[in-house]
């Protein structure tokens, strides 16, 4: 199957291997190269440990989780905290990216990281998909990480 391939193991040198950039803090993607094509994006959390998870939200779009929702859906063993996706027909990676870092200012898609004491510290990647839908990848994405973890990322909610 041509298109992006998937990554060896859900981490940053995989990632990199398969050709993601980026690895920013969303602090600053204003100044990073991100591109106005289609693609998809992951959000990685730099610390190995458990996190802390604060009871308010720092997101501007819809209202905080339960801490016991937000610590049921912790993915221990990976860093990838929300796999997402960006069209080209709505301003590609750069406007998408540009609304997340908003911390969700039109964009509620996996606004569960602003409930991260550490959010701050995640980084986030991006790859352009110019040979397939950047759904398709994001879904394949997010199943391929459910077969090894029995589920999505932290921050994935919808399909």
């Amino acid at each position: 199957m041509g298109g992006l391939p998937l990554p060896r193991a859900w981490d940053r040198a995989s990632l990199e291997a398969i050709g993601f950039e980026g690895f920013v803090p969303f602090a600053d993607l204003a100044a990073a190269r991100v591109p106005i094509e289609a693609g998809i994006y992951v959000v990685l959390r730099t610390a190995a440990t458990t996190p802390k998870l604060l009871e308010l939200t720092r997101a501007r779009a819809g209202s905080a989780y339960r801490l016991e929702d937000l610590t049921a859906r912790w993915v221990p063993g990976t860093p990838v905290v929300y796999i997402g996706k960006a069209e080209a027909k709505v301003g590609g990676l750069r406007k998408r990216l540009g609304q997340y870092a908003r911390k969700g200012a039109s964009h509620k898609g996996g606004r569960s990281i602003w409930q991260l004491a550490d959010q701050d510290e995640l980084l986030v990647a991006w790859a352009t998909t110019p040979d397939e839908s950047a759904e398709d990848v994001e879904i394949r994405y997010r199943d391929a990480f459910a077969e090894i973890y029995g589920r999505w990322p932290f921050a994935n909610r919808k399909r």
